[in-house]
């Protein structure tokens, strides 16, 4: 029991401060003691490296604490599981075609940044002002952060541990998708109420998923 409660506690800090740090009020903050400019091309990049290194931090804390297994079934069974959990992966990756992969990991702000070059967009210096709604985007609202719930929940080494660390991170997987909408609500509009109209949030609709593979071919 007391495992379970560090791993809370920690995961807890863990998701307020990367929620505190996507905030709007946070990066004006930011900006406030910065400069726009050192915003718009440092902030993504920093908030990247900051979630790389505590993500990392945070599992190699957990995998410290002692731990047993709760359910690890037979090799065809983990192998089969092994798979979902990859199709989640290859999900989560897929959105990335229809994103700017560096400029959303901030690599491309910080370039031009160093380089003296003018840099545009909003205070991550995130120049897409466009609502996405084609490749992944037209199956699920949520792509990425479906791919996590996949991953998480089909791992098939069940321990107390992971357990735990699975239901925490599938809540802030959907708190993350729920604060999400609300804020591209708040920007797009009419545009967005059309959009949860047509695609859902997470279980795919069987139609949306064939035109998808379809257009893989």
């Amino acid at each position: 029991m007391q495992a379970v409660l560090q791993i809370t506690g920690v995961f807890l800090l863990f998701a307020f401060v990367h929620s505190l740090c996507v905030r709007e009020r946070v990066k004006r903050w930011f900006a406030q003691v910065a400069g726009g400019r050192t915003t718009r091309g440092l902030y993504r990049l920093l908030y990247t490296i900051f979630s790389a290194v505590t993500t990392l931090a945070v599992l190699l804390y957990i995998l410290g604490l002692p731990d047993y297994y709760i359910f690890r079934g037979p090799a065809w069974f983990r192998w089969s599981m092994h798979l979902v959990q990859f199709s989640g992966l290859l999900l989560a990756a897929s959105s990335f075609r229809t994103i700017d992969v560096y400029e959303f990991m901030g690599i491309r702000q910080f370039l031009k940044f160093i380089k003296g070059k003018e840099i545009g967009g909003d205070l991550e210096g995130i120049t897409i002002n466009r609502l996405i709604t084609t490749g992944a985007f037209s199956v699920v609202r949520h792509p990425m952060y479906l791919g996590g719930l996949i991953i998480f929940t089909f791992e098939p080494n069940i321990t107390r541990n992971w357990l735990t660390v699975t239901v925490l991170a599938d809540l802030y997987f959907i708190y993350g998708a729920i604060a999400e909408e609300k804020r591209l609500k708040k920007h797009f509009g009419k545009e967005y109420e059309e959009y949860m109209k047509r695609v859902p949030r997470f279980v795919p609709r069987l139609k949306g998923l064939m035109e998808y593979l379809k257009l893989q071919d």
